[in-house]
């Protein structure tokens, strides 16, 4: 991803997204921990995290799959993290998402 800049261009690895996103997610209240859809990441390791990030022509597109804990309003976590996550973009970056789409992937009980 290029960032431009008055002082020149700025390139970030989606690596470097993934882990701001990340640190955004662990932040809100009420997320247990991020899975992953596809199996193999999912038990064999990978740095996906459950986080997918694309980037299309008016913006970044987010995609993250975390479990909930039981009890908690799903609406008010999806609306938080949402939040947390444009907010720490915009923070480090300079760089607000077109869109974070927030997919639950299960509910932990403890």
């Amino acid at each position: 991803m290029k960032i431009i800049t008055p002082l020149g261009e700025i390139q970030i690895s989606f690596n470097v997204l993934k882990s701001l996103i990340y640190q955004a997610l662990i932040e809100s209240y009420g997320l247990v921990r991020m899975d992953d859809v596809n199996i193999i990441t999912k038990y064999l390791g990978g740095d996906d995290k459950g986080i997918r990030v694309r980037e299309e022509e008016d913006g970044l597109a987010i995609d993250v799959f975390p479990v909930v804990s039981y009890g908690m309003k799903i609406d008010q976590i999806a609306i938080n993290a949402q939040e947390n996550i444009s907010y720490k973009l915009l923070e480090m970056l300079g760089v607000e998402p077109k869109e974070v789409n927030v997919h639950f992937l299960g509910i932990k009980i403890d």
